[in-house]
Formats: C-alpha cells, sequence, structure tokens
C-alpha cells in the first residue's frame, strides 16, 4: 500500500548494497569546511583508505567553476589546487572516488571572503562638545557584504550600529559609512572607533578616528595662590592621538618651565608669577588653546619714595616727588605728614608730586604708603629746603640808614641824624678858630 515511496525506499537500499558490498574502503576529504580569503590559494586533499587497488577520482561543482583549477592523482590520493581564489569559487565542490566498484563521494563549501584592510577614518579636525561633527567610516574590498555590518564606539559604548540590507552579494565592494555625532560632555577623553566585523569565523577589524584636541577644560576655577604658597592648575583635552599638554606665560618665548604632567606648577609663589597663563594641547591633527590668570595676594612690597632733584634744594627750583611699589596691587598714597597730597588707583604702580616753585614752607617729611586687603607698607623722605640770601655793599651811614627806615622807629633815625649834624658843627668851628 505504500505505492510509489516504497519502490523508491527499496531501490535506494538496493543502491547502497552494490556500493558498499564487502569493500571497506572510506573516503576522506579536507579541508572539510574551508574558509579562504580572495587571492590566496587553496588546496584540497581527497583521500580513500582501506582500497587495494588503484582509485579514479572526479572532482565536479555544481557551477563547474574550476576549470582553471589545477588537479593531480597519486594512487589513493587526489589534490585540487585553486590559484588566486576569487568570489566565482563560493561554491559547494564534490570529491568523487571509485575504488573496485565501490563508489564513495564527499561534498565541502568554499566559504570566500574578502577583508583585506583595517577601515579607514579621516582625521577630525576637533570634537567640541554638544557640537555636531559628520564623520565617515570606509572600508574597502568586502565579500560577502551581506554578512558584514559597521558599529561605531565612544570608548566601550555604542553608539550607532549599521547592518547592511544586501542579498547574495556576487562582487568585492566598498562601502562607507556616514555617522553625524554630536559629542556630550561625558565623552570627552574618550576616543572614537570604528568596528568593521565579517560574520565569518568571528572575523573584525577596528580603527579610531584621528582627531585634534577638543574641548579643553582646567582642574579648578579657583586660581588664587598667597604669596609664597603652592597652586597647581591641571589642564586636560580630548584628542587622539592623545594630546601633549603644554603651559607657558604670556610674554614669555619659552614654554612654562614649571608645567609637567599637563599641570602648571606654582612654588613658592611671588609677585613676578601673576599674571595669565596659557595651556597648550596639540597633536598631529591640530592644536588648541585656552587662557587662565593666576593671581597672587598678599601685603605689599615696602614702596619706594623718590626726588628728581639731587643736591642741596634751593628755594624757587621746581621738583618731582615719586612713590611707586613693585608688588601686588596696592593703592598709593603720597603725603606730607598728616596733609594728603596725591593718591593712586589699586591698580597704578606709580603716583608722583610737582612742586614749582618751592619755598622753605614746603620742606618736611614726606610719607610713601601701600595698602592693600592684606596689610599697609610706608616709605619715608626728608625735604629740606635752603632759603635765598641777597649780597650788598657798605654805603655812607646816611644812604644805609634810609633803607632801614622800615625796620627802625623813625625817632631812633632822627636822634642819630641830629647827633650826626652837631659833631659835623664842631669840627666846622674848631678849624676856623
Amino acid at each position: 500500500m505504500c505505492g510509489v515511496k516504497c519502490i523508491t525506499f527499496v531501490l535506494w537500499i538496493d543502491i547502497l548494497n552494490v556500493i558498499t558490498g564487502e569493500n571497506n574502503s572510506k573516503l576522506v576529504l579536507t579541508p572539510l569546511h574551508p574558509v579562504i580569503h580572495v587571492g590566496e590559494d587553496l588546496e584540497m586533499t581527497c583521500q580513500v583508505t582501506d582500497c587495494p587497488v588503484n582509485v579514479t577520482f572526479v572532482w565536479t561543482s555544481a557551477t563547474d567553476k574550476f576549470l582553471a583549477a589545477e588537479f593531480k592523482n597519486e594512487h589513493t590520493v587526489s589534490y585540487l589546487l585553486i590559484r588566486s581564489i576569487s568570489v566565482i569559487h563560493s561554491e559547494t565542490v564534490m570529491c568523487k572516488s571509485t575504488c573496485d566498484g565501490k563508489i564513495l563521494q564527499k561534498m565541502a563549501k568554499i566559504e570566500v571572503f574578502s577583508f583585506p584592510e583595517d577601515p579607514v577614518l579621516p582625521k577630525v579636525k576637533s570634537l567640541i562638545a554638544n557640537q555636531e561633527e559628520k564623520l565617515i567610516c570606509t572600508v574597502h574590498n568586502i565579500y560577502p557584504l551581506e554578512r558584514f555590518h559597521i558599529e561605531w564606539l565612544r570608548g566601550d559604548k555604542t553608539l550607532h550600529k549599521e547592518e547592511l540590507d544586501v542579498q547574495n552579494s556576487d562582487h568585492v565592494q566598498n562601502y562607507s559609512s556616514v555617522f553625524n555625532y554630536t559629542p556630550s560632555v561625558d565623552d570627552l577623553g574618550k576616543n572614537i572607533s570604528c568596528k568593521a566585523t565579517l560574520n565569518l569565523n568571528g572575523l573584525e577589524r577596528t580603527t579610531t578616528a584621528e582627531y585634534g584636541p577638543g574641548t579643553m577644560t582646567v582642574s579648578s576655577n579657583n586660581t588664587s595662590v598667597k604669596l609664597g604658597e603652592h597652586l597647581e592648575i591641571t589642564c586636560h583635552a580630548d584628542g587622539n592621538p592623545k594630546p601633549k599638554i603644554f603651559w607657558w606665560k604670556l610674554g614669555e618665548t619659552e614654554p612654562e618651565h614649571q608645567s609637567q604632567n599637563n599641570k602648571l606648577i606654582i612654588s613658592n609663589a611671588s609677585w613676578s608669577q601673576a599674571g595669565w597663563y596659557r595651556c597648550g594641547a596639540s597633536n598631529n591633527v591640530g592644536s588648541q588653546q585656552m587662557s587662565v590668570k593666576v593671581i597672587v595676594t598678599g601685603p605689599p612690597n615696602i614702596p619706594k619714595i623718590q626726588l628728581s632733584h639731587r643736591g642741596e634744594l634751593k628755594e624757587g627750583e621746581n621738583i618731582t616727588i615719586f612713590c611707586s611699589s613693585d608688588g601686588g596691587p596696592a593703592e598709593l598714597k603720597l603725603y606730607r605728614q598728616s596733609q594728603s597730597a596725591a593718591t593712586g588707583g589699586l591698580n597704578e604702580s606709580a603716583v608722583l608730586l610737582n612742586i614749582s616753585s618751592i619755598h622753605i614752607t614746603d620742606a618736611g617729611i614726606y610719607i610713601c604708603e601701600a595698602k592693600n586687603d592684606f596689610g599697609i607698607e610706608r616709605s619715608t623722605m626728608t625735604i629740606t629746603v635752603k632759603a635765598q640770601h641777597s649780597i650788598s655793599r657798605n654805603p655812607d651811614l646816611p644812604v644805609a640808614i634810609l633803607p632801614a627806615v622800615g625796620s627802625v622807629s623813625l625817632l631812633t633815625a632822627a636822634g642819630l641824624l641830629i647827633r650826626h649834624c652837631r659833631k659835623k658843627a664842631r669840627s666846622d668851628s674848631s678849624t676856623l678858630g
């Protein structure tokens, strides 16, 4: 009642009995699952064991694509050699042997692939937080494309995975993945990778984007240090390859010698170390810079007070008194004893006082004062002024007396004049007698 199916089954059993008979020979095909890259040579071996006579071999494929292959038979072994394999050899190959009337055959599926190069990522000038950047990853000479995918990563985090909608590709192809990426602040310091995978024995190739230093940050917003104390500021920058960090002070041509391990180190801070510093980050793709102001605080240095005039100071001369400070920010004041004379602003390094035609009354102690929130320092200078004196002759008494009337009483002057006249009369009388 089984009909055609039963007859077919019986025929297969009869054929199997004919093939096997009492012959215990076996056929071994190696490699049984060949996976080979385009351009390489493939050698397959077909061997019959336990066959007492010579064996005949035939190599076939479903589409007969082995016309350029080389065959070699040696007694119970046959070799198939395909040089410079190509995608057309992605085929099922069969080795068929006959040993003493017994037919043996085995098949193997040749898997050909092409994945010769790492992905290519262009160099990106910079990656800035919250700013979109177009990234392109290109992989050349891929086969089979339907078993290929690309994954974008930032550090260990998957950003985007791209599966290809391709069916039965029949040639080697190039593929480019375009990814519009907006990095976040949390992404800084992590590399962007393009991971290309061919799902054929787990083949993977990766490459990392090369981009210049992007967003730069410093470790502390507080860049103020007290006089004589220690300050460290660390500069961070994202980039690939990892950027080199260096510091220098504006106005200096050479990098700041206190810079090491991305840090600006100021030990025993002095007034001269205050000012603007620049952090620079660079690699072979680009460079970035940012500036930081270092403020040194503390009481002012003892100010200097100087006089423009040299030598003895006389009435009527013009002079200038200078009050200056080379320390940190301080309010300068120049005054004579308790009388204020000149005052400068907090950021002025000097004040001066001009005195035209100085008088004896301008002599005295002058004070130069520097003051800030941390203390007061003073310097003093004593200024003396020499009076001017007129030079006069010794005239006859009457002539000399007249200018003195203003300083001697009229009565005294009159008495002296009368006395002089009397002496003159007596002298004349004695001469006549």
